[in-house]
């Protein structure tokens, strides 16, 4: 199955309304479209549509509920009114079992994503982008620079856009002798800003009473002299082509390298942290780890077997240092592998997929680091000791800065 993401740089532009307008222009043309509430935590489309109906499950797959000739899922018809907090590998999933394991009579799907360059946007990508036909991004006037913020996402990332809406970007008053347009959200040149980035502008759609009026009774769709470029969206839509799987192999390659260099800069910074502000010497005594050690820090995947990033350095005199692997003339005393996630997770001193507390003894205890000693130190006194450093760097007000690399990469 193909599909088209519905984007926006922030929420409450009418990108949901446009996912399903767009939905219906191509049903029209091909007899059948899908629609997927992709905003697992926040899904509204459902809510638009007047859809109250639970997903029905019928031989290991999901039955998509029909609205016309749109087949539509949201994860509103599987939760109820329940909250949904997942991470973003967990989203990227429910995406995908939808789009392989739904009983679909359609080959093409609109996706109607959560607001912002979010990690559920580049693991859906990552996990089958080759079947992306494009993006289409809404904006509304007063947020355009959300929506730059956007498009330069998809041109540093080389994600194809198929055009760009501007929402809500004037209201005509009807109460006048002549009527009066008014730019209530200001202004915006969408031409200027989509030549920018060499995109489409597929068009304005206005403030509209008639909009309103129609939502609130129930049908979402446009009128057709207001659908002008949800229209040409569709256009767009049935001539685009699949970008393949070249496209996901040079994302995955880029966002790899990208990884790698946060994770390294991270060490970098906490080392150096370390060294300066707090008291190594101390630490150690208090948890009875010699010095004077080469210690090798291996950041791995969740199996702890794939290296990502190796790093060595050696304890001595209270102080960490940074050793060239080239240059090292004796053996490694302590291995630590760990899985680079779970460094994270004790560094914020928590779980982001869960929001519970978590230490390097923690990811210690589930497996998730290992530590191995060529001169019989004992393990524990080493793990303790790294937590102990780590406890001590998280404390200290040069740490704050680092918070925001942290959080991109948990």
């Amino acid at each position: 199955m193909h599909y088209v993401l519905i984007l926006s740089g922030k929420g409450g532009v009418g990108k949901t309304l446009t996912a399903i307008n767009l939905a219906s222009k191509i049903a029209e043309k091909k007899g059948s479209c899908a629609l997927v509430d992709g905003d697992i935590a926040n899904p509204n489309a459902a809510e638009l549509l007047g859809i109250k109906d639970q997903i029905q499950v019928s031989s290991q797959q999901f039955i998509p509920i029909k609205v016309g000739n749109i087949e539509f899922f949201s994860m509103l018809a599987i939760s109820g009114e329940k909250p949904v907090s997942m991470s973003a590998g967990q989203y990227a999933q429910i995406l995908r079992d939808v789009l392989k394991n739904t009983k679909w009579t359609s080959d093409l799907a609109i996706i109607d994503m959560c607001a912002g360059a979010h990690d559920e946007l580049i693991e859906l990508l990552t996990t089958f982008g080759e079947n992306l036909l494009g993006s289409v991004i809404v904006l509304q006037p007063a947020h355009w620079r959300s929506a730059k913020k956007m498009l330069e996402l998809h041109r540093s990332e080389g994600i194809p856009v198929i055009g760009v809406i501007s929402n809500m970007s004037y209201f005509t008053c009807p109460f006048h002798d002549k009527p009066m347009v008014f730019k209530v959200f200001g202004d915006v040149n969408l031409e200027d800003l989509c030549k920018e980035y060499n995109v489409a502008p597929l068009g304005d759609i206005p403030l509209s009473m008639e909009i309103r009026e129609n939502i609130e009774k129930g049908n979402p769709i446009l009128p057709e002299e207001l659908c002008k470029p949800i229209a040409l969206a569709a256009e767009k839509v049935l001539e685009a082509k699949p970008v393949g799987v070249s496209f996901v192999e040079r994302l995955r390659e880029k966002l790899k390298s990208i990884a790698r260099d946060t994770l390294i800069e991270l060490i970098f910074r906490v080392i150096e942290i370390a060294n300066t502000e707090i008291p190594i010497s101390q630490i150690q005594r208090e948890n009875g780890f010699p010095g004077g050690r080469i210690i090798e820090l291996d950041l791995t995947d969740e199996k702890v077997t794939n290296v990502k990033v190796r790093a060595l350095f050696k304890l001595e005199n209270g102080v960490l240092k940074l050793v060239n692997p080239k240059k090292a003339t004796v053996a490694v005393d302590d291995e630590i592998r760990v899985w680079d996630k779970a460094l994270i997770w004790s560094i914020i001193g928590k779980r982001t997929d869960t929001n519970t507390p978590f230490t390097l003894l923690d990811a210690w205890l589930t497996g998730k680091l290992q530590y191995y000693s060529n001169s019989g130190t004992g393990t524990q006194r080493a793990v303790h000791f790294l937590k102990s450093v780590l406890e001590k760097v998280t404390a200290t007000e040069s740490f704050k800065n680092l918070i925001p690399i942290c959080e991109r990469i948990a």
